[in-house]
């Protein structure tokens, strides 16, 4: 894509190459794959104040596997969108994930550098802030602290955009093969922060109106569903598993779930649809009710998951169509070196004769021997 391309034409360019199935199941099924890592981790995590500490470790190291999960699926949507602009052939999900699992190696350590780099800045903080809890000493010497830990600060906000910059560019620069990915991203992004900034915004914007989009279709369709089924609904919602209420906007949060939860007084005294009192309501020991909420709550939850897919579905293609558009490089042949090779083979020139054998020299033969004369007798 030009670099000079209107945002208009950006725009259009960006729904063209995200709205494809194969794209967004895949990025959907990294979004899940991150959701139960990020749920495992929430439960491993101690919830005790004493192991604060840990707890923040494990839910760290979450965050880093689910991080990889989903860049592996972002640099197999970029091998599919490289393909896209150079017109290629449609590569199938399985064979771009397949490349993507090929490159691995860099998808781990690109990134995991730039997590370093985080933890290191994380770890000086706290032993900074473990000094100040040294009686005398350390608290006078902790109240000059902010002149340290404020930049300390910025550096991590720092490395946090470029991990969240960088799943967006990475891929691509992973997939085209270029050497010490990192420093090729730091190097485009310090090249050419106003333009992929406004590109940026522009993903976003798309993001966010597809997002509200989506989520006022789930509203519109509850809150017929509340007018309709009444509290029934609520007791249906009220059976939905816990661990299916990690994902954005769940259902309890839905203006329409909030309006049926007040206008149902339980006699728990709460006022919110999680909170309802199965004994206040004998018809939530149904089975089919436990069934309907389990079921219903899946569907929905799945939904929402692919909603989160197509958002980074719509960032990674994003992502690649600013690299290539500012930096030029598809992973293609140059135009006159192709054109080059195209001529040899059309129009080769005359092909040069190839040299006549030497010829061997005749064998030389031997002179005839002289018939001897039978000598003549006296």
């Amino acid at each position: 894509m030009p670099e000079d391309a209107k945002g208009s034409v950006l725009t259009q360019r960006l729904l063209e190459l995200t709205w494809k199935p194969g794209k967004i199941c895949l990025l959907t099924g990294a979004v899940i794959a991150a959701y139960f890592i990020l749920l495992i981790a929430r439960w491993i995590a101690p919830g005790a104040i004493e192991a604060a500490w840990l707890a923040s470790i494990i839910k760290f190291i979450g965050i880093v596997v689910a991080y990889f999960i989903v860049l592996l699926g972002m640099t197999a949507v970029a091998k599919i969108t490289l393909s896209d602009l150079k017109g290629e052939g449609e590569v199938s999900p399985r064979d771009a994930l397949e490349a993507a699992i090929a490159k691995l190696k860099n998808v781990i350590t690109s990134p995991i550098k730039i997590f370093g780099i985080f933890a290191g800045l994380a770890v000086f903080h706290a032993i900074i802030d473990l000094c100040g809890k040294i009686p005398f000493i350390g608290e006078l010497g902790w109240m000059f602290s902010p002149i340290i830990t404020f930049p300390i600060g910025i550096a991590m906000v720092a490395t946090i955009l470029i991990l969240i910059f960088g799943a967006m560019v990475l891929p691509t620069i992973i997939v085209l093969g270029k050497e010490g990915p990192v420093s090729e991203l730091i190097d485009f992004l310090r090249k050419n922060t106003i333009k992929f900034a406004g590109q940026f915004l522009i993903a976003l914007v798309v993001a966010i109106i597809t997002f509200v989009v989506l989520i006022w279709a789930i509203e519109a369709s509850n809150n017929v569903s509340r007018v309709i089924m009444g509290e029934k609904l609520g007791y249906i919602q009220n059976l939905i598993p816990r661990w299916l209420q990690h994902a954005p906007n769940w259902l309890q949060r839905v203006p329409g779930c909030t309006y049926l939860a007040i206008k149902m007084k339980v006699a728990t005294g709460q006022f919110s649809v999680a909170g309802l009192n199965p004994i206040a309501n004998p018809e939530a020991f149904r089975w089919t009710e436990y069934l309907a909420g389990f079921v219903y709550g899946i569907i929905m939850w799945l939904i929402q998951m692919t909603i989160m897919g197509f958002i980074v579905t719509n960032f990674s293609v994003a992502g690649t169509l600013s690299y290539v558009g500012l930096t030029g490089e598809t992973g293609e042949e140059k135009p006159g070196a192709k054109e080059e090779v195209i001529v040899v083979e059309e129009e080769p020139g005359k092909a040069p004769k190839p040299k006549p054998a030497p010829k061997k020299a005749p064998a030389k033969k031997a002179p005839p021997k002289k018939k001897e004369e039978p000598e003549k007798k006296e």
